[in-house]
């Protein structure tokens, strides 16, 4: 994917690398351990793109790489990323979901 950093150069990045997209002030960011990046499009089109792939739409400002999530605290209703230096919001519709997908996520034969 490519994608603008704050100066105008663009990169390629990696779909694994991704954290999550958001949205603030009709601007995508797209947020990666490495930073911070801007892709001009919309969280509608991000989530028709990325949905089948392991993608999900955790509120109306954020569309994440549920695969990169490291924690998720409900009470605060916060997924984070990135040893918790990274962290987008979770709507109180998708709280179960969250919670059933960790945990299916933790019990997995991948994981053990």
């Amino acid at each position: 994917m490519r994608v603008l950093d704050h100066d105008g150069s663009s990169w390629d990045i990696q779909e694994e690398e991704i954290l999550y997209f958001s949205n603030y002030k009709n601007t995508i960011f797209v947020h990666t351990k490495e930073g911070e990046f801007v892709l001009p499009t919309t969280l509608s089109d991000i989530f028709c793109a990325y949905g089948s792939k392991g993608f999900e739409r955790l509120d109306r400002s954020n569309v994440v790489n549920i695969q990169n999530i490291e924690d998720y605290d409900s009470n605060r209703k916060i997924v984070s990323f990135n040893n918790g230096s990274q962290f987008t919001t979770v709507s109180e519709s998708n709280d179960l979901r969250i919670k059933k997908y960790l945990t299916a996520r933790k019990k997995s034969p991948a994981n053990l």
